[in-house]
């Protein structure tokens, strides 16, 4: 239950960070266009390395809930600064390192997650996809709370309950979850086989497989920040419908995504992790080529039933598989692939403005199309290379794996 409310108070926090910020930049610090896109590439890089950092350092703390508590408490900061100040060049200080120091919770949340379920004998996947369902329904109440509180009370009061859930956070996270054993540190024998620094020793160990996997989940996650990026103007510009109905196509995705996480935890060991994983990237082929062709409010709505089913695979097994494979400890794996979000970012921004300049916002889904091929493409050349072991759902370093 702790564990429940300490997530969901942390994606309903950034629930509203990430629908308001656009708009704080705006109205409140009145930057312009130019401005606000230098922001988020800021930030998008900047979360990268602290990611990466953070997860590498919390895998040689004695308690992981110090990891916790600190990203947490760098969001708690943040917004005491999005209460107070106004000037540009202080708020893009504050959203590259306290805010990205915060975004870096999420990837030790998942490590903690893992270290749980190791701990108490529970099974990783069902866990972990319990756990990211509380995201989705932290979104779906989050942005909707956090935009009545803007247009009632000013961005001060939304950003101080904003502070007040993130402090719940910290105060969970560190003080009322279970302690649990400390991960194993670093052996003399790993820091002899190379005198690179420790993070980039782990990176370079590595496997093939797991890179393909990373690029797939890359190149969907590139794919769904297009999406994100440009549906409203697809609806609003393009197909002439109101912009409320961007809202609700949102809301019944999120909805659905919930009890589908659920159900694909519990299922996916029998399944087989890679196996509903490439389903999904082939079905979000198809949502994406469908897309463009969508004429009317009710067909988008219907659409929105796959949009959820290979959101709800992609976003929930691909870091239970990434876990159990990267070397170097929970918290590294869990950086690893959460900073593939704000590379996804990065590449989405720059490619959805020069597509939809060039070819308008409806071609962009046909480019959204062509990156999730691309995702099954380098999840067949995964299978390929790992051949059988691919359907054991073991760990690549396991014994069981080799041919």
């Amino acid at each position: 239950m702790t564990l429940s409310i300490a997530t969901g108070c942390y994606a309903i926090a950034m629930s509203v960070f990430g629908t308001t910020t656009s708009l704080f930049l705006a109205d409140a610090v009145g930057a312009g266009p130019g401005l606000i896109g230098l922001y988020f590439t800021g930030c998008a890089v900047a979360a990268v390395g602290i990611s990466l950092a953070a997860g590498w350092l919390s895998d040689r703390l004695p308690d992981r809930r110090t990891a916790l508590a600190v990203t947490a408490m760098a969001g708690v900061a943040g917004a005491i600064t999005f209460i107070a100040v106004r000037n540009y060049a202080v708020v893009f200080a504050t959203g590259a390192i306290l805010i990205s120091l915060n975004d870096a919770y999420i990837s030790q949340l998942f490590a903690y997650v893992k270290d749980f379920a190791d701990s108490t004998g529970r099974e990783l996947t069902a866990f972990s996809s319990q756990v990211r369902s509380i995201f989705s329904a932290g979104w779906v109440i989050g942005p909707p709370a956090g935009l009545f509180l803007l247009a009632h009370l000013g961005f001060g009061l939304m950003y101080t309950s904003t502070a007040c859930l993130l402090l719940v956070t910290v105060v969970l996270g560190r003080f009322f979850l279970p302690a649990l054993n400390p991960p194993p540190a670093p052996t003399a024998k790993d820091d002899d086989k190379s005198h690179r620094p420790g993070l980039l020793h782990i990176l370079a160990r590595v496997p093939r497989r797991t890179w393909l996997l990373l690029g797939a989940v890359m190149a969907v996650n590139v794919a769904d920040q297009i999406y994100i990026i440009n549906v409203a103007l697809y609806v609003t510009k393009d197909l002439h419908l109101s912009a409320t109905l961007v809202g609700l196509m949102a809301g019944v995705c999120a909805a659905l995504e919930i009890p589908l996480m659920i159900m694909v935890g519990r299922v996916a060991d029998r399944i087989g992790k890679l196996r509903l994983v490439s389903g999904a990237a082939v079905l979000a082929v198809i949502f994406f080529c469908l897309l463009p062709v969508a004429g009317s409010a009710s067909f988008l709505i219907a659409l929105q039933i796959p949009n959820a089913i290979w959101t709800a695979i992609v976003t929930s097994l691909p870091m239970v598989v990434v876990q159990r494979e990267v070397p170097g400890g929970s918290g590294t794996a869990s950086a690893l692939y959460s900073a593939t979000f704000p590379v996804a970012q990065l590449l989405a921004g720059a490619v959805s403005g020069l597509v939809a300049a060039q070819a308008g916002y409806r071609n962009v889904f046909w480019i959204c199309a062509g990156l999730c091929t691309l995702a099954v493409a380098f999840l067949l050349s995964r299978m390929i290379l790992g051949g059988a072991s691919e359907t054991s759902d073991t760990p690549t370093h396991a014994p069981a794996e080799q041919p």
